[in-house]
Protein backbone atom coordinates (compact mmCIF):
# COMPACT_ATOMS: atom_id res chain seq x y z
CA UNK A 1 0.00 0.00 0.00
CA UNK A 2 1.40 3.38 -1.02
CA UNK A 3 -0.53 6.33 0.41
CA UNK A 4 -4.09 6.02 -0.83
CA UNK A 5 -3.59 3.35 -3.46
CA UNK A 6 -2.04 -0.03 -4.12
CA UNK A 7 -0.24 -0.79 -7.37
CA UNK A 8 -0.01 -4.30 -8.78
CA UNK A 9 0.59 -5.74 -12.22
CA UNK A 10 -2.26 -6.85 -14.47
CA UNK A 11 -1.62 -8.95 -17.55
CA UNK A 12 -3.65 -8.60 -20.75
CA UNK A 13 -3.21 -11.46 -23.19
CA UNK A 14 -3.15 -10.91 -26.92
CA UNK A 15 -4.91 -14.25 -27.49
CA UNK A 16 -7.55 -16.20 -25.58
CA UNK A 17 -7.35 -19.76 -24.38
CA UNK A 18 -5.01 -22.54 -23.45
CA UNK A 19 -1.81 -20.89 -24.66
CA UNK A 20 -1.91 -18.68 -21.55
CA UNK A 21 -2.40 -21.47 -19.01
CA UNK A 22 1.08 -21.77 -17.53
CA UNK A 23 1.66 -18.03 -17.34
CA UNK A 24 -1.67 -17.25 -15.68
CA UNK A 25 -1.18 -20.03 -13.12
CA UNK A 26 2.24 -18.66 -12.24
CA UNK A 27 1.10 -15.07 -11.72
CA UNK A 28 -2.05 -16.23 -9.89
CA UNK A 29 -0.05 -18.29 -7.39
CA UNK A 30 2.26 -15.35 -6.77
CA UNK A 31 -0.67 -13.00 -6.19
CA UNK A 32 -2.42 -15.51 -3.92
CA UNK A 33 0.64 -15.56 -1.68
CA UNK A 34 0.91 -11.76 -1.73
CA UNK A 35 -2.69 -11.20 -0.62
CA UNK A 36 -2.86 -14.17 1.77
CA UNK A 37 -5.61 -15.93 -0.16
CA UNK A 38 -7.25 -18.89 1.57
CA UNK A 39 -7.22 -20.97 -1.60
CA UNK A 40 -6.35 -21.09 -5.28
CA UNK A 41 -9.49 -22.04 -7.22
CA UNK A 42 -9.10 -23.48 -10.71
CA UNK A 43 -11.93 -24.23 -13.12
CA UNK A 44 -10.99 -27.35 -15.05
CA UNK A 45 -13.10 -29.49 -17.38
CA UNK A 46 -10.55 -32.22 -18.13
CA UNK A 47 -7.97 -31.81 -15.37
CA UNK A 48 -5.11 -30.67 -17.59
CA UNK A 49 -4.99 -27.08 -16.35
CA UNK A 50 -5.59 -28.12 -12.76
CA UNK A 51 -2.72 -30.61 -12.89
CA UNK A 52 -0.35 -27.85 -13.98
CA UNK A 53 -1.44 -25.81 -10.97
CA UNK A 54 -1.16 -28.80 -8.62
CA UNK A 55 2.36 -29.63 -9.78
CA UNK A 56 3.50 -26.04 -9.41
CA UNK A 57 2.12 -25.82 -5.87
CA UNK A 58 3.79 -29.14 -5.00
CA UNK A 59 7.14 -27.97 -6.37
CA UNK A 60 6.94 -24.58 -4.59
CA UNK A 61 5.80 -26.11 -1.29
CA UNK A 62 3.66 -23.09 -0.49
CA UNK A 63 0.96 -24.89 1.48
CA UNK A 64 -1.65 -23.01 -0.56
CA UNK A 65 -4.82 -25.07 -0.92
CA UNK A 66 -5.91 -25.98 -4.45
CA UNK A 67 -9.64 -26.26 -5.14
CA UNK A 68 -10.56 -27.65 -8.56
CA UNK A 69 -14.07 -26.87 -9.78
CA UNK A 70 -15.20 -29.16 -12.57
CA UNK A 71 -18.10 -29.69 -14.94
CA UNK A 72 -20.62 -32.55 -14.70
CA UNK A 73 -19.72 -35.46 -17.01
CA UNK A 74 -20.66 -34.22 -20.47
CA UNK A 75 -19.10 -33.31 -23.81
CA UNK A 76 -18.26 -30.23 -25.80
CA UNK A 77 -17.52 -29.65 -29.46
CA UNK A 78 -14.06 -29.76 -30.97
CA UNK A 79 -12.35 -29.79 -34.36
CA UNK A 80 -12.19 -33.62 -34.45
CA UNK A 81 -15.57 -34.33 -32.87
CA UNK A 82 -16.82 -34.24 -29.30
CA UNK A 83 -14.43 -33.75 -26.39
CA UNK A 84 -15.37 -35.42 -23.06
CA UNK A 85 -15.50 -32.96 -20.15
CA UNK A 86 -15.98 -33.26 -16.40
CA UNK A 87 -13.44 -34.94 -14.13
CA UNK A 88 -15.88 -37.74 -13.35
CA UNK A 89 -16.36 -38.56 -17.02
CA UNK A 90 -14.76 -42.00 -17.62
CA UNK A 91 -12.37 -40.38 -20.11
CA UNK A 92 -11.02 -38.03 -17.41
CA UNK A 93 -11.07 -40.18 -14.26
CA UNK A 94 -7.32 -40.73 -14.41
CA UNK A 95 -6.81 -36.96 -14.17
CA UNK A 96 -9.18 -36.91 -11.19
CA UNK A 97 -7.13 -39.56 -9.39
CA UNK A 98 -3.90 -37.70 -10.16
CA UNK A 99 -5.29 -34.48 -8.73
CA UNK A 100 -6.53 -36.19 -5.59
CA UNK A 101 -3.10 -37.76 -5.10
CA UNK A 102 -1.59 -34.26 -5.25
CA UNK A 103 -3.96 -33.02 -2.53
CA UNK A 104 -6.43 -31.10 -4.69
CA UNK A 105 -9.99 -30.67 -3.42
CA UNK A 106 -12.50 -31.49 -6.17
CA UNK A 107 -15.83 -29.67 -6.43
CA UNK A 108 -18.62 -30.56 -8.85
CA UNK A 109 -21.95 -28.79 -8.66
CA UNK A 110 -24.56 -26.74 -10.48
CA UNK A 111 -23.25 -23.55 -12.06
CA UNK A 112 -24.99 -20.61 -10.34
CA UNK A 113 -25.52 -18.88 -13.69
CA UNK A 114 -26.67 -22.04 -15.47
CA UNK A 115 -29.38 -23.47 -13.16
CA UNK A 116 -32.49 -25.40 -14.33
CA UNK A 117 -34.15 -22.15 -15.47
CA UNK A 118 -31.59 -21.93 -18.27
CA UNK A 119 -33.33 -24.98 -19.74
CA UNK A 120 -36.01 -22.58 -20.96
CA UNK A 121 -33.44 -21.47 -23.52
CA UNK A 122 -29.99 -19.90 -23.21
CA UNK A 123 -31.28 -16.82 -24.99
CA UNK A 124 -34.16 -16.25 -22.58
CA UNK A 125 -33.88 -13.30 -20.20
CA UNK A 126 -33.91 -15.27 -16.95
CA UNK A 127 -32.18 -13.46 -14.06
CA UNK A 128 -29.25 -15.89 -14.24
CA UNK A 129 -28.90 -15.42 -17.99
CA UNK A 130 -28.79 -11.65 -17.56
CA UNK A 131 -26.06 -11.92 -14.91
CA UNK A 132 -24.17 -14.35 -17.14
CA UNK A 133 -24.25 -11.90 -20.05
CA UNK A 134 -23.24 -8.96 -17.86
CA UNK A 135 -20.22 -10.84 -16.48
CA UNK A 136 -19.41 -11.80 -20.06
CA UNK A 137 -18.38 -8.23 -20.82
CA UNK A 138 -15.17 -9.03 -18.92
CA UNK A 139 -14.63 -12.15 -21.04
CA UNK A 140 -15.49 -15.80 -20.61
CA UNK A 141 -12.48 -16.51 -18.41
CA UNK A 142 -13.36 -13.88 -15.80
CA UNK A 143 -16.98 -15.00 -15.79
CA UNK A 144 -15.97 -18.63 -15.17
CA UNK A 145 -13.53 -17.55 -12.44
CA UNK A 146 -16.39 -15.81 -10.62
CA UNK A 147 -18.67 -18.83 -10.96
CA UNK A 148 -15.98 -21.27 -9.84
CA UNK A 149 -15.39 -19.34 -6.62
CA UNK A 150 -19.12 -19.27 -5.88
CA UNK A 151 -19.37 -23.02 -6.46
CA UNK A 152 -16.41 -23.68 -4.16
CA UNK A 153 -18.06 -21.60 -1.43
CA UNK A 154 -21.44 -23.27 -1.90
CA UNK A 155 -19.66 -26.63 -1.51
CA UNK A 156 -18.18 -25.52 1.81
CA UNK A 157 -14.54 -25.93 0.86
CA UNK A 158 -13.89 -22.19 1.26
CA UNK A 159 -15.63 -19.95 3.76
CA UNK A 160 -18.08 -17.16 3.06
CA UNK A 161 -16.08 -13.93 3.17
CA UNK A 162 -12.74 -15.58 2.30
CA UNK A 163 -10.33 -13.85 -0.05
CA UNK A 164 -9.51 -16.28 -2.85
CA UNK A 165 -7.70 -16.26 -6.16
CA UNK A 166 -9.84 -17.88 -8.85
CA UNK A 167 -8.91 -18.86 -12.41
CA UNK A 168 -11.07 -19.50 -15.47
CA UNK A 169 -10.61 -19.75 -19.19
CA UNK A 170 -12.05 -19.48 -22.65
CA UNK A 171 -13.14 -22.84 -24.11
CA UNK A 172 -10.08 -24.90 -23.04
CA UNK A 173 -7.23 -23.91 -20.77
CA UNK A 174 -6.90 -20.87 -18.51
CA UNK A 175 -6.57 -17.22 -19.47
CA UNK A 176 -8.03 -15.21 -16.57
CA UNK A 177 -7.47 -14.82 -12.84
CA UNK A 178 -9.09 -12.63 -10.20
CA UNK A 179 -8.78 -11.87 -6.50
CA UNK A 180 -12.24 -11.98 -4.95
CA UNK A 181 -14.07 -11.90 -1.66
CA UNK A 182 -16.32 -14.87 -2.11
CA UNK A 183 -19.72 -15.84 -0.71
CA UNK A 184 -22.58 -18.26 -1.27
CA UNK A 185 -24.24 -17.94 -4.64
CA UNK A 186 -27.52 -16.72 -3.13
CA UNK A 187 -25.64 -13.77 -1.58
CA UNK A 188 -23.80 -13.03 -4.82
CA UNK A 189 -25.33 -9.62 -5.58
CA UNK A 190 -25.12 -8.47 -1.96
CA UNK A 191 -21.65 -9.63 -0.90
CA UNK A 192 -19.40 -10.83 -3.72
CA UNK A 193 -16.51 -8.55 -4.66
CA UNK A 194 -13.94 -8.74 -7.43
CA UNK A 195 -11.01 -7.07 -5.69
CA UNK A 196 -8.42 -7.39 -8.44
CA UNK A 197 -8.15 -8.62 -12.00
CA UNK A 198 -4.79 -10.34 -12.23
CA UNK A 199 -5.00 -11.34 -15.89
CA UNK A 200 -7.46 -11.60 -18.77
CA UNK A 201 -7.47 -11.58 -22.57
CA UNK A 202 -7.45 -8.04 -23.95
CA UNK A 203 -10.39 -8.95 -26.19
CA UNK A 204 -12.71 -11.29 -24.30
CA UNK A 205 -15.56 -11.78 -26.74
CA UNK A 206 -15.55 -15.21 -28.36
CA UNK A 207 -16.85 -16.37 -31.71
CA UNK A 208 -18.63 -19.73 -31.98
CA UNK A 209 -17.58 -22.42 -32.49
CA UNK A 210 -14.83 -21.40 -30.11
CA UNK A 211 -12.12 -23.56 -31.68
CA UNK A 212 -12.50 -21.54 -34.90
CA UNK A 213 -12.13 -18.18 -33.15
CA UNK A 214 -9.03 -16.55 -34.74
CA UNK A 215 -8.01 -15.05 -31.38
CA UNK A 216 -8.01 -18.40 -29.54
CA UNK A 217 -4.72 -20.28 -29.18
CA UNK A 218 -4.00 -23.76 -27.86
CA UNK A 219 -3.32 -27.42 -28.62
CA UNK A 220 -6.63 -29.25 -28.92
CA UNK A 221 -5.26 -32.59 -30.15
CA UNK A 222 -4.29 -33.67 -26.63
CA UNK A 223 -7.89 -33.30 -25.43
CA UNK A 224 -8.78 -36.44 -27.36
CA UNK A 225 -6.28 -38.49 -25.30
CA UNK A 226 -6.39 -39.47 -21.64
CA UNK A 227 -4.33 -37.49 -19.14
CA UNK A 228 -1.31 -39.07 -17.50
CA UNK A 229 0.11 -38.06 -14.11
Amino acid sequence: MNGEYVSRETYYYRFKGEANTEHVIGVAVRRALEVGASALIVASETGRSALKAARLLRDLGTGLRLVVVTHPPDRTWGPRGEIPIGLRHPHNVRALKCLESLGAIIVQGTRPLAPPSRGLGWGQATPEAVMDRVLGVFGQGVKIAVEASLMATDAGVVERGDIVVSLGGTYKGLDAAIVATTTYSYYFLQEYEVLEIIAKPYHGRVRLPEYEDPTWRGDLDKYYSEVTC
